[in-house]
């Protein structure tokens, strides 16, 4: 069984191997509210967020404000930046409620039609 594992891995490109949990989808519409600045969401899923230009170390924690563009009041939420790719900064929710949840569901079946009860989230 071991060399099975192994020649399995000896297939997989550095790269290929994502830690991810949850699918990443299109943040287009949702804004980040810290610190008095916008920021545009460039992905998110129920695990967490992506933003560009964020001046944040890996391991940082702090609030932010999450909100659908043209919503009426976003959501305050915790996160921990758990990565950097250049610009890039990937934010995990350290305490997701429901609400903010709703709110990323909501978002997710605007962008796919699916209606919010039929999203499968991995």
């Amino acid at each position: 069984m071991k060399r099975h594992i192994f020649a399995a891995r000896e297939n997989v490109q550095i790269g290929d191997f994502d830690r991810r949990r949850h699918s990443r989808h299109d943040g287009a519409g949702l804004v980040v509210e810290l610190e008095g600045q916008s920021l545009p969401v460039i992905d998110v899923s129920t695990g967490g967020i992506s933003l560009r230009d964020l001046d944040r170390k890996i391991g940082a924690r702090f609030r932010l404000v999450l909100t659908r563009s043209g919503g009426l009041a976003g959501i305050a939420t915790e996160c921990e930046v758990v990565g950097k790719e250049g610009r890039l900064v990937r934010l995990t929710f350290t305490r997701p409620t429901l609400p903010l949840l709703r709110l990323v569901v909501a978002h997710v079946s605007t962008l796919t039609g699916v209606p919010p009860h039929l999203l499968k989230f991995e």
